[in-house]
C-alpha cells in the first residue's frame, strides 16, 4: 500500500473484543505487544457500537466519540504512533468486535 509519505507494510491484522471495560489496541496486537513500531491502522466495528478516546484515558459507554457497527477509523496519512498506543474503547451497550490492520 502507498500513501502520500510513502509504502506501507503490513505489520499485523487483529481482533479485539470491545466490552464493559476501556481497553487499548495492545490488548489486540503480538506485534505492538511485542513492540513493533506502528504508525498507521485501520480499525473497522463489527456490530456494535463503541466510543473511543484518543488522549489516553479510557471511555464510557456516554462518553468519546461514538462509531456505528461498519464505521471506519483510518489513520493512514500520517504518523499516527502515539494516538494508536493511547486510544482506548468501550462497548455502548453490548460486546462488539474491532478489525485492525496495522501499518508501519
Amino acid at each position: 500500500m502507498t500513501s502520500r509519505y510513502g509504502a506501507m507494510n503490513l505489520i499485523d491484522y487483529a481482533t479485539l473484543t470491545v466490552s464493559s471495560t476501556g481497553v487499548g489496541l495492545s490488548s489486540a496486537s503480538p506485534a505492538i505487544g511485542a513492540g513493533a513500531i506502528v504508525r498507521r491502522a485501520v480499525i473497522t466495528v463489527e456490530d456494535g457500537q463503541v466510543r473511543y478516546r484518543e488522549d489516553g484515558t479510557a471511555p464510557t459507554s456516554t462518553e468519546g466519540h461514538l462509531l456505528d457497527p461498519r464505521d471506519v477509523l483510518n489513520y493512514l496519512d500520517a504518523n499516527y504512533e502515539t494516538i494508536l498506543n493511547a486510544i482506548q474503547f468501550i462497548r455502548v451497550t453490548n460486546d462488539t468486535k474491532l478489525k485492525i490492520s496495522y501499518y508501519d
